[in-house]
């Protein structure tokens, strides 16, 4: 049942952020005794290219953290996305020097709660060449996420 309702619960955010592309990549991450125990989803169809004077040219694609109830605090220290584009090409996200809000690599996540994250990529990422895409927990654990699609 809880499976069922987090489910339920991150194709509605998914609704919610994505209109014209569904697809999208998530993952469980669980200890044996759930204290640890959240749903991690990255949305392509929210990537927004920018080209600045006083930055170099960056694509950002936003994720959520879904920590469930029960679960421990989820403090997040710098965790990294791994993109495989259809090219063979591999990329992986830097760190951005926000030190809060969406953007800020360092975070907390209460359990019950959603944190909502932008990653960010050097240059022009096409969403539509993104095969696989990986994320990478302190450089110790690597989780291949999972595709999906909604049916708008």
């Amino acid at each position: 049942m809880k499976t069922l309702f987090t489910t339920i619960f991150l194709l509605a955010f998914v609704a919610g952020v994505s209109q014209a592309q569904t697809k999208y990549f998530y993952t469980t991450v669980s200890s044996p005794d759930k204290t640890i125990d959240y749903l991690f989803g990255f949305y392509p169809s929210t990537a927004s290219y920018t080209e600045s004077a006083t930055v170099k040219p960056y694509t950002s694609i936003k994720a959520a953290l879904i920590n469930q109830k029960g679960a421990k605090d989820f403090v997040s220290k710098d965790d990294k996305i791994m993109i495989l584009l259809k090219s063979g090409k591999l990329i992986r996200n830097y760190t951005t020097q926000a030190k809060e809000g969406d953007y800020a690599v360092e975070y907390t996540t209460k359990p019950g709660e959603t944190h909502a994250q932008y990653y960010c990529f050097s240059g022009k990422v096409d969403i539509n060449d993104i095969d696989r895409v990986w994320y990478i927990l302190s450089d110790t654990q690597i989780f291949e996420l999972l595709t999906a699609e909604t049916k708008n």
